[in-house]
C-alpha cells in the first residue's frame, strides 16, 4: 500500500510516484477535493482489489466479483465507480469503505449476492462522518424508535424474561422500515433462537470431558444481551457470562445465524 507521503504528495499535484507504486493495469482516481485516492487493482485471474487512501489511513472497498470495474470519477463530494456492463455506484469515501456485517462465505451460499446488495446501495450507507447524523426512524409498536446514529441503528426490545439490545448494522431509516417484519418476527421467535444459540456454542467450543452437569447449565449461565440485524437479514446474538467460568474475563461469544434463523457460525468477540 502507498505510504502517507506518497499520497499526500499524489494530492498535492505530485502523483509519479504514487503510479509507479500503484503499478500499470490499475485504476487510479486522485480527488484532491476528497483529501483520497481511489484505487482499483485487477490480478492476473480478474480479480479486483479496491483501496481508498487518505493520509494517515488506508481502508479496503469490498467489491462484488459481479462488478467488474473500468472507470473511477469523482466530484467535490463522492467517488463514481462505472461497470464494466454500464452500471454506476457513487459515495463519499467513508461510504465505500463502511464495514457492513455479513456471514463469512465458508458459511454463507448467498455471500456474493449480500456483497453486491450492499455495494449497490453505497449512496445509502452511513458515511461515518463525525459529529453522527442522529436520525430516528418512525415508532414501531414492537421495536420502539431505533435510533440511527453513524453506521449503528438501536433501539431495545422485550424478549420472554429479558431486555435485549438490538442492533441494525449499516442500515439507513428506508433498510431499516424494510427489515422491520423480520425484526419482529426474531423478537417473537427469540427464545427458540437463544436455545439453539447455547446450544451451538457449546458444541463448538466443547472438548468432549465436560460433565453433564456443565453442559445442563451451561444455557442457564449463557446470557443474550444484543442482537444484530445485517442489511441481508442474516443476524448475530452476543451471549454474555457474568461468571467467566467457560470464557475468559472481556471475552464473549457472538452467533452467526442466516435469515432462517439457522446458527452457521460463532466467534469470540472481546
Amino acid at each position: 500500500m502507498p505510504n502517507s507521503r506518497i499520497i499526500a504528495s499524489a494530492l498535492n499535484g505530485d502523483a509519479e510516484e504514487l503510479r509507479r507504486v500503484v503499478g500499470p493495469g490499475s485504476l487510479m482516481c486522485i480527488a484532491p477535493e476528497l483529501s483520497s485516492v481511489f484505487v482499483v487493482r485487477t490480478a492476473a485471474d480478474g480479480e479486483q482489489t479496491a483501496t481508498v487512501a487518505l493520509p494517515g489511513s488506508t481502508m479496503f472497498v469490498q467489491l462484488p466479483r459481479s462488478f467488474q470495474v473500468r472507470h473511477i470519477g469523482h466530484d467535490s463530494e463522492r467517488f463514481t465507480l462505472t461497470s464494466t456492463d454500464g452500471r454506476s455506484v457513487a459515495g463519499t469515501p467513508r461510504q465505500f469503505t463502511a464495514c457492513y456485517k455479513v456471514i463469512v462465505e465458508k458459511h454463507n451460499p448467498w455471500y456474493e449476492e449480500h456483497v453486491e446488495e450492499a455495494f449497490l446501495a453505497t449512496s445509502l450507507l452511513p458515511d461515518g462522518l463525525l459529529p453522527p447524523h442522529i436520525r430516528h426512524v418512525d415508532t414501531d409498536p414492537v421495536l420502539g424508535e431505533p435510533r440511527v446514529e453513524g453506521r449503528i441503528a438501536e433501539t431495545s426490545v422485550t424478549t420472554p424474561g429479558r431486555r435485549l439490545e438490538m442492533w441494525f448494522d449499516c442500515a439507513g431509516p428506508e433498510k431499516i422500515a424494510e427489515l422491520l417484519p423480520h425484526a419482529r418476527r426474531l423478537v417473537a421467535e427469540f427464545e427458540h433462537i437463544r436455545r439453539d444459540g447455547t446450544e451451538f456454542i457449546w458444541t463448538t467450543f466443547a472438548e468432549g470431558d465436560e460433565t453433564e452437569e456443565e453442559k445442563a447449565r451451561f444455557p442457564e449461565v449463557m446470557t443474550p444481551n444484543t442482537l444484530v440485524v445485517y442489511r441481508s437479514g442474516d443476524f448475530e446474538v452476543h451471549f454474555g457470562e457474568p461468571e467467566s467460568r467457560y470464557f475468559m474475563d472481556g471475552y464473549w461469544p457472538a452467533v452467526q445465524y442466516r435469515a432462517d434463523m439457522t446458527p452457521v457460525h460463532v466467534t469470540v468477540e472481546a
